[in-house]
């Protein structure tokens, strides 16, 4: 297997996933990829509150695992209103932004040999719970329908603009819009209710993909299964992190969808007390499962970093098992 990767690249491995055939092996996700952020998704340093600042105003504090937003502990709202939606969106002349520069120094710093790019766009619902808070928001989709619809349509608008003008010179294989919109228990919203708001939303934000002709995917965590063919239906072709919590060799099989994911993550593999062995069968579990037909990529989403042991041996393991994964069947 070690003479396979040295004959193609991880992104040559990648584009045999995509294109629906069996690959050389087991692509893991940290290795195949580099990671591209939209530029705006910056969130900005404020020195006089300790707080990180998005384009929107909301205010993060960073933890070991992850950015969270300042209202959770606060519940000071940057949108306690909706329909003043209009007073927050982001007014930045991107025509001021130097992007063929910029998009060459990312790649000159950022991508590395042999790698896809994968470039996170942004995201809508996620936004406006952040701006709002979860009940809000919800209530928002419940009372306000018409304007909600608006305000994710003009955050849509907005991430949508940037990366048209970043991806002129950046050129990612791959753009991924993420849209928190479930847990392992199913939707935040009623299947009708995306329908009827978000699905209009989430086909322009990903026919605005196709028109830059990278591979359309969605960073959705939980059980979709209700909406799977939704998501289909707006031209969606990746979707990570896919969890275990839908059927995922049917919708490989059954809408050739690519699945990036596959770990459970609330399994024994990811817990404090964890042994070495319970990691490394939570990774053969996953590639065993997925990964006959292609179609797969291994993601361990959802591991912490607080168990930093751990996840050392999920890495070794990945790279370890997924390598020889097609020729030992």
């Amino acid at each position: 297997m070690m003479n396979l990767k040295k004959k193609i690249t991880e992104k040559e491995n990648l584009e045999l996933v995509f294109a629906g055939k069996e690959p050389a092996w087991i692509p893991y996700h940290e290795d195949a990829f580099s990671f591209m952020l939209n530029v705006t998704l910056k969130r900005e340093y404020n020195p006089s509150t300790g707080y990180y600042v998005d384009p929107f105003g909301v205010s993060f504090i960073n933890t070991p695992d992850g950015g969270i937003p300042a209202n959770t502990h606060s519940h000071v709202f940057e949108l306690e209103d909706i329909t003043r939606w209009r007073d927050i969106i982001p007014k930045i002349d991107l025509n001021q932004i130097d992007w063929e520069t910029e998009a060459k120094r990312l790649r000159a710093t950022m991508v590395k040999d042999g790698q896809m790019i994968d470039y996170y766009a942004g995201f809508v619902w996620d936004e406006l719970h952040y701006m709002m808070g979860f009940e809000n928001a919800l209530l928002s989709l419940a009372l306000e329908p018409e304007e909600t619809g608006k305000a994710l349509n003009a955050i849509a608008d907005f991430w949508i603009d940037v990366m048209r003008h970043q991806c002129k010179y950046l050129k990612p294989e791959m753009i991924t819009f993420m849209e928190h919109i479930a847990t392992n228990k199913g939707l935040l919203m009623s299947p009708d209710t995306y329908r009827e708001i978000l699905k209009p939303i989430h086909k322009k934000m990903f026919d605005a993909v196709h028109e830059l002709g990278a591979i359309p995917t969605m960073h959705v965590d939980g059980d979709i299964s209700a909406i799977i063919e939704d998501i289909v239906e707006v031209g969606v072709k990746a979707i990570e992190p896919l969890q275990i919590y839908n059927d995922i060799n049917l919708y490989k099989e059954k809408y050739g969808l690519i699945a990036i994911g596959g770990w459970d993550s609330f399994g024994r593999g990811n817990q404090a007390d964890s042994t070495e062995e319970e990691v490394r069968d939570s990774v053969r579990l996953a590639m065993d499962t997925y990964g006959p037909g292609g179609r797969y990529i291994f993601w361990e989403s959802g591991i912490t970093p607080r168990f930093q042991e751990q996840g050392e041996y999920l890495a070794d393991e990945a790279r370890k098992y997924g390598s020889s994964f097609y020729q030992k069947r």
